[in-house]
């Protein structure tokens, strides 16, 4: 198996975890990042139930992004915020994934610009 071809796997059995503590309560089924994830359950246990634990730590690294990536995509994908000061300069203020929900990009676009002033816009990434 390839490397792709493992981190697809592995990713596909946790998120067959992830919906079954979903449909059980367990998870909220908006939970739309890993670390969001990580909030509900000890994220851990997915990697010990998918026998990850033993894995190269570049390989568990890859399937948490891709797990990520696919609880984001399930909440409407990523959001993107542009932040623009006074003098028409633009700066992207998004961390490097994106957010998960609009709600979340448009809470840093209004935290930020309280603080340094400007304008912002959230739009999809």
């Amino acid at each position: 198996m390839t490397h792709t071809e493992e981190v697809q796997h592995y990713a596909d059995v946790i998120m067959a975890m992830i919906k079954q503590d979903q449909e059980s309560g367990q998870v909220p089924g908006d939970v739309c990042s890993w670390d969001e994830l990580d909030e509900s359950v000890d994220t851990a246990d997915y990697y010990r139930q998918a026998r990850l634990l033993g894995a190269p730590e570049g390989l568990r690294e890859a399937v948490s992004e891709e797990v990520g990536r696919r609880l984001t995509q399930a909440q409407g994908g990523r959001w993107a915020v542009t932040w623009s000061r006074a003098d028409g300069s633009s700066h992207d203020i998004s961390r490097g994934t994106g957010y998960a929900t609009k709600a979340e990009a448009e809470a840093v676009g209004r935290d930020y610009t309280s603080v340094h002033g400007g304008v912002y816009r959230v739009h999809a990434d």
